[in-house]
């Protein structure tokens, strides 16, 4: 039988949207950036507004984690918890200082000997995916991943302009922005979304169990082959891989877009790899249009999204979810909906 995943519980904290639901409704229901001006220049933001903006990033986060943590029938401290955080916290002393600031207020949140650290931002998700799955082959019940970011935290110490009111509209439904994948240019989709980064905090976690039914992941790599020449071989490798190892078309791929160029520099020259895989009903999905930029909290939010995607009859077929993180690591793996006791061919 396929070797699937199950999730046992999630939530999600994304910007302004305190409840889960409603952080997986931006879509559908939107809330309004707060504009800032720094350095001269107009930036747009989305931060929880009940934490003290003064608050340091190590601080911020473990306050996000709190919120995140109310949402959850079960909390994750007897479990293993592999934990992706922004790539701001990749230096020894940074992550020491981190980790001090939340076991003090989490003291049993990593007190299982499995748990582990991913300082590596947005492709983090998906290294974890992989520590994850190793975990539940070797006898875990449920591991928990659980992503954190405040990419705004800079900026949190400006007051923001008077939002407007917005309320939640509370449901499982779930829809997602996407594009065709051969008739829709990458900038045509900047256009329509102006090409200006919304930066946003947020913190999702889930429980990931094994299951004879679910998620059956078929492909999941990452690369640190990072250049600084115009050709980024990572991306190309990745997409490479994907193309020679993946026997039907993707309906669907899951991109780390957000409205920077530069980003969508990262992966654009190399699409032309996946072209023995894409089709005329291949969608482009860009959750990252709808939530803002999440940083190391993104590549979880889009994992989250295209799962509840399947369980919601949204998706089906094979799916391709890309992160780009900012300075290291590219990952990539594809996902399939699966029935018990049948696996289809990849």
């Amino acid at each position: 039988m396929a070797s699937c995943l199950a999730l046992k519980d999630y939530a999600a904290v994304v910007g302004k949207t305190a409840l889960t639901d409603w952080a997986l409704q931006l879509d559908t229901v939107p809330v309004a950036p707060s504009l800032v001006t720094q350095g001269g220049q107009l930036r747009q933001f989305n931060r929880l507004a009940d934490i003290d903006a003064s608050l340091p990033l190590a601080s911020r986060l473990v306050a996000m984690l709190e919120k995140l943590r109310a949402q959850l029938s079960v909390l994750p401290d007897a479990a293993p918890v592999l934990l992706v955080l922004p790539e701001q916290l990749g230096s020894e002393q940074a992550l020491a200082g981190f980790i001090f600031t939340l076991q003090q207020e989490f003291p049993a949140l990593l007190s299982h000997s499995a748990c582990q650290l991913f300082p590596y931002g947005r492709s983090a998700a998906l290294m974890a995916l992989t520590a994850a799955r190793q975990l539940l082959t070797a006898g875990e019940p449920v591991v928990w991943i659980i992503a954190l970011d405040s990419p705004v935290a800079a900026l949190s110490a400006i007051e923001p302009a008077v939002e407007p009111a917005i309320k939640p509209v509370v449901s499982k439904t779930l829809q997602s922005e996407t594009v065709s994948a051969e008739t829709v240019s990458v900038e045509s989709a900047e256009d329509k979304n102006s090409g200006q980064v919304v930066w946003s905090e947020g913190a999702v976690a889930v429980a990931l169990q094994h299951s004879d039914s679910g998620l059956y992941c078929h492909y999941l790599a990452a690369d640190a082959t990072v250049s600084n020449a115009a050709e980024e071989l990572a991306i190309a490798q990745l997409f490479a891989a994907v193309a020679a190892n993946t026997k039907r078309p993707l309906e669907r791929l899951y991109l780390a877009d957000n409205g920077s160029s530069a980003l969508t520099a990262c992966w654009q020259p190399h699409y032309q790899r996946l072209a023995p895989v894409i089709a005329e009903a291949t969608q482009l999905s860009f959750p990252a249009y709808t939530t803002g930029e999440l940083g190391a909290a993104g590549g979880l939010y889009r994992f989250l999204h295209l799962y509840l995607g399947y369980i919601n009859a949204c998706h089906s077929g094979l799916t391709l979810q890309c992160e780009i993180s900012e300075r290291l690591y590219r990952a990539v793996a594809v996902f399939s909906w699966q029935q018990a006791g049948s696996i289809s061919e990849f």
